[in-house]
């Protein structure tokens, strides 16, 4: 801060100085010799830091307008000078240091004309004097001004990523002293177990609301909760107006679950979601406000796992896009470089079996290319557009740079999912087609995409040789396992056999209940 001083100060004298050779004026050049002394004194203590700036601008305002006011009359080319004081003390210090630094100068030039004993030529005085004072208050002022949006954030640059520092060493140190963690769906399936002790309940789930507006499933208790559950009637919509809990009896269903019971998860005055209950009995007042109390407990812990879920989100694909160029600028380029290489070495044969074993290696580098481009495709996929277009972009490379002839059928609502859910849907996706790709031998891909929120279902099936032994060091599926259990979705992996005999594998990952089939 103590640097924003030196620009004004050089520059002022320059100037000065400048026209003072110009003009040859004697008088304006000892002033200005005498003025550029006193600004080097100030830098210096301003660089040094062993005065207050307030006592420096003040001390540099008095003997630069006690220099100028001795030069006047005929000095007049040292007046922008007084701006300078001005200038720094509302860059450095403020609004009313700048007031304090312009009536310093005042009084200043007061005095040599009182000392000097020309007060009779006050009113020339004054002409040449007056408007320079003014412009030294606004300059102050408007500098003062540009401080306050400077300190506030709204000029410089640097202040989110600081204040985003900040948050995010916050976020890491709170992370760690977390009792549940920041995993949805283990929060939601200790919000049902909490429920559960309350209301006795056959059936219960947990429904959050997405960006479009639809309530998607974060968890489900009870056997066939999913197909007995649905976000949506009367009940819900008077608890979603009413940000109280509601209960009702059902039109027709066991006795168990003759009762249904809807609880607001609400965050302040906001509602995030839903909890939806088939109980046998309807809940008492007292009952209602003991579970009412956890409910809001883990509304709170649920909103902020799904921030946390939004965050590493973005870092995963920040991540992935800094991967894609490493591998596009660095190994893909290498080995496409080996293959210009090789093509020379087959020019330069001197056998026909050295030509062949040159034109494999060709093949195979090619090969390896053309794997590390659908890795970097693959890498910069992202849900940003919709997984409905992001796959079906994905697919369509996947078509166009391997020997597979690729059937696509979408079925996508304008409606979307959560995000992290349509991030790990698409990764199950893309590692089903990838293994159909690599390790079936297969020459048909099918990809069917249904997406009806909060309802999602994808299918992969190829016509190859079906599932052999897993390797050792394979974790595809593993891992396609644990993206489907992060979201609460079911994952289906089988071998089927075609009409002509024919095996194949078919990949199937459904989140959510299908409302069409329950009708």
């Amino acid at each position: 801060m103590n640097r924003l001083g030196i620009a004004p100060r050089v520059f002022c004298v320059a100037a000065v100085l400048g026209l003072s050779l110009a003009l040859l004026d004697s008088v304006a050049l000892q002033g200005t010799l005498m003025l550029a002394v006193v600004a080097g004194l100030a830098v210096a203590a301003d660089l040094s830091d062993r005065l207050p700036a307030r006592w420096v601008v003040g001390a540099e305002a008095a003997v630069s307008a006690l220099i100028v006011g001795m030069a006047l009359p005929q000095g007049v080319l040292l007046l922008p000078y007084l701006v300078v004081p001005a200038l720094v003390a509302g860059a450095m210090l403020g609004v009313w240091p700048v007031l304090t630094t312009v009536s310093i100068e005042v009084l200043a030039l007061v005095l040599v004309v009182l000392v000097s004993g020309q007060s009779t030529q006050i009113d020339t005085l004054t002409e040449i004097v007056g408007p320079w004072l003014f412009t030294t208050l606004g300059v102050g002022l408007v500098s003062a001004r540009l401080r306050a949006l400077r300190s506030s954030g709204g000029v410089e640059p640097d202040a989110s990523y600081e204040s985003a520092r900040r948050l995010l060493s916050q976020l890491r140190t709170v992370a760690r002293r977390l009792s549940s963690g920041l995993d949805t769906v283990t929060m939601s399936t200790q919000l049902l177990s909490a429920v559960h002790s309350h209301l006795d309940d056959t059936h219960s789930a947990v429904f959050v609301r997405t960006e479009g507006g639809v309530l998607a499933p974060l968890g489900y208790r009870g056997a066939g909760a999913r197909e007995a559950l649905s976000p949506d009637g009367q009940l819900l919509e008077r608890c979603w107006a009413e940000m109280e809990p509601l209960c009702e009896v059902q039109a027709s269903g066991a006795v168990n679950r003759r009762q249904r019971v809807v609880l607001p998860l609400r965050v302040g005055v906001r509602m995030i979601g839903v909890v939806i209950v088939n109980a046998g009995e309807a809940p008492s007042s007292a009952v209602f406000t003991a579970l009412m109390r956890e409910v809001d407990e883990y509304a709170l812990r649920i909103e902020t796992a799904l921030a946390f879920d939004e965050i590493r989100s973005i870092a995963t694909l920040e991540e992935r896009h800094r991967l894609a160029r490493e591998i596009h600028d660095g190994i893909a380029q290498e080995i496409a470089s080996l293959g210009y290489v090789v093509d020379d070495l087959a020019a330069s044969a001197s056998s026909e079996g050295q030509r062949r074993k040159l034109a494999s290696l060709r093949s195979e580098l090619t090969r390896v290319v053309s794997e590390l481009r659908l890795s970097i495709f693959d890498l910069r996929s992202d849900v940003s557009a919709g997984l409905g277009s992001t796959l079906s972009d994905y697919v369509r490379e996947v078509g166009a740079r391997s020997g597979l002839t690729v059937h696509l059928t979408l079925d996508v609502a304008p409606t979307r999912l959560r995000s992290e859910v349509e991030a790990e849907l698409l990764r199950i996706a893309q590692e089903a087609i990838t293994n159909a790709r690599k390790h079936s031998g297969a020459t048909n891909l099918w990809v069917d995409c249904r997406i009806h929120p909060p309802f999602a279902r994808i299918a992969v099936k190829d016509d190859g040789r079906g599932l052999g032994d897993p390797r050792d060091d394979s974790y595809g599926m593993t891992i396609m396992r644990e993206r489907s259990d992060r979201i609460g979705a079911d994952l289906d992996i089988a071998t089927v056999n075609g009409a002509d005999g024919a095996e194949g594998t078919v990949v199937t990952v459904r989140v959510g209940v299908d409302e069409h089939t329950l009708a």
